[in-house]
């Protein structure tokens, strides 16, 4: 994963919240200009991008976060949460 996983998100609560939730992979918030973005650099094998996004899907639903994007080597996908 050449430049690791990004989360897209609108609100510093929600990004901080993800971030907490993925606990030891490395992740960190970055300030796009009024957007946040979660940061892990390079999951190296599949089965940790699976385990990632597994709990990056129990944080949307558990805190009623309607959505991120999810950017993985330069491709963009949408992760909904289930309205609370």
């Amino acid at each position: 994963m050449a430049n690791g996983l990004r989360i897209g998100v609108a609100r510093l609560e929600d990004a901080e919240c993800i971030s907490d939730a993925l606990g030891g992979s490395g992740s960190e918030v970055a300030d796009d200009d009024g957007a946040f973005t979660v940061v892990i650099p390079r999951p190296a094998e599949r089965e940790m991008v699976t385990a990632l996004l597994s709990a990056l899907k129990t944080c949307l639903d558990e805190n009623a976060i309607a959505s991120v994007r999810v950017t993985v080597d330069e491709q963009s996908y949408v992760m909904e949460g289930t309205a609370g």
